[in-house]
């Protein structure tokens, strides 16, 4: 994310406080066992008297091979499994020549709850964020979050003629890192009602909702705004009579129009207040009407700029403008990086539970990676990538053990003696 200064950069704040620390963090070669501790908390679904293999083991060695970006395909990952079967006796995940085949690892992806998988490690990372985050320099000025939503194609999973890829809907909190949920969708169009439902089941105070303009649905804004969030969302022709006010509305302006220009990063705002009783045409809760133009491609040769509209409940400019600016983090950033390194769109499964269950371990490696940047105080992920990507274990070592809250603790207090309280 930009450096910004009304939504919250969690990641950030963690650089502020971990990076000046006295004492580096140490490598607990002990981590294997808090993270088959934190991963038996996935209930395992097979027969007792006929598990060969222990699930939480299992699902080591698959988040160990989504962090070296491996993991497109069940008879990949037991090749890998076969071919570094040292290393993973080393690690203690496999005993002897018992080596796990690709169909086990079908069986416990295509029947896996990927929820449970998701909160075990999510709800301990959030802890651990939010420790971190109450020792960074407090702001007089309030911190919003931002909730990003956005579908991504699984663009390996329609290999058969009759079958399309399958689209996975995924809400991220850019503010921490953390995708909150991945959920395979039949078509494209059922991502509307997905981020609807899934809405519904978040806290939205102090929470700002952006989406892309297929989200601009009365339906939605009307969810947030009766759960305590804003939103800022693009008008296109999805909504021809809403745009066309919008439109108008600052075509009136004519020579007054600069009177509402904000620039931010290479952008020019026009930020208009609403200051009349909404009528019909708008959503209800809307504050602004904004009218953005780019300039972050003049220097390219196709540069010719475009205005985009959008709509948003908050009257804060500041807010608005990083909002938009932040909006594609999900698909420049997430969704991007899922792709370029861990190889999501090479995944050639065409279950969908198979399918959430590979996003869920995809978006926790991507929350790993993440967090090590910020703490190790790494320029940009890249950075991270290359240092750990072949041995994803030494990253882990030094993570793994500061998701237990005494050590997490332990290493703050040790840390912070000497320094004055902001």
């Amino acid at each position: 994310m930009n450096n910004v200064t009304v939504i919250e950069d969690n990641m950030k704040l963690i650089s502020l406080v971990m990076s000046p620390l006295k004492a580096k963090i140490r490598s607990n070669k002990k981590f294997i066992d808090t993270l088959l501790h934190i991963l038996d908390g996935v209930t395992d679904f097979r027969m007792q008297g006929r598990i060969k293999y222990d699930l939480d083991k299992i699902l080591c060695i698959c988040l160990l091979i989504s962090m070296r970006g491996k993991f497109t395909s069940f008879y990949h990952a037991a090749m890998f499994i076969k071919v570094k079967a040292d290393y993973f006796r080393r690690l203690g995940l496999i005993d002897g020549n018992n080596i796990p085949s690709h169909d086990t690892l079908r069986r416990i992806f295509f029947k896996l709850d990927a929820n449970a998988l998701r909160d075990c490690l999510t709800t301990r990372i959030k802890a651990f964020i939010k420790k971190i985050t109450d020792r960074a320099p407090s702001s007089e000025e309030k911190k919003v979050r931002l909730l990003s939503g956005d579908g991504k194609t699984f663009n390996g999973s329609g290999r058969k003629k009759s079958d399309r890829n399958v689209n996975v809907f995924n809400i991220l909190d850019p503010s921490s890192e953390l995708c909150l949920t991945s959920i395979p969708l039949d078509d494209k169009e059922s991502e509307i009602t997905t981020f609807q439902h899934a809405l519904k089941l978040f806290s939205l105070k102090n929470t700002m909702v952006t989406a892309d303009a297929l989200h601009c649905q009365r339906e939605t804004m009307i969810i947030v705004h009766d759960r305590g969030g804003e939103f800022t969302v693009a008008v296109k022709d999805n909504q021809p009579s809403l745009k066309a006010v919008v439109i108008k509305t600052f075509d009136n302006l004519k020579e007054a129009i600069d009177k509402y220009k904000v620039v931010y990063n290479n952008c020019d705002y026009y930020i208009f207040p609403i200051d009349y009783e909404l009528t019909d045409v708008e959503f209800p809760g809307t504050k602004a009407f904004i009218k953005m133009i780019s300039h972050k491609r003049k220097d390219q040769a196709d540069y010719n700029p475009e205005p985009q509209y959008f709509i948003s409940s908050s009257d804060n400019p500041q807010l608005i403008v990083e909002t938009i600016d932040n909006r594609w983090h999900i698909e420049d950033g997430f969704h991007w990086w899922k792709d370029d390194f861990l190889k999501e769109d090479e995944c050639t499964f065409m279950d969908k539970n198979a399918i959430k269950v590979m996003a869920t371990f995809n978006n926790i490696t991507y929350a790993l990676y993440r967090i090590a940047s910020a703490i190790f105080d790494d320029s940009c992920m890249a950075e991270t990538r290359i240092r750990y990507e072949e041995c994803p274990e030494k990253m882990l070592e030094k993570l793994i053990p500061l998701l237990e809250k005494q050590n997490l603790t332990m290493l703050l207090k040790e840390n912070m003696k000497g320094r004055k309280k902001s």
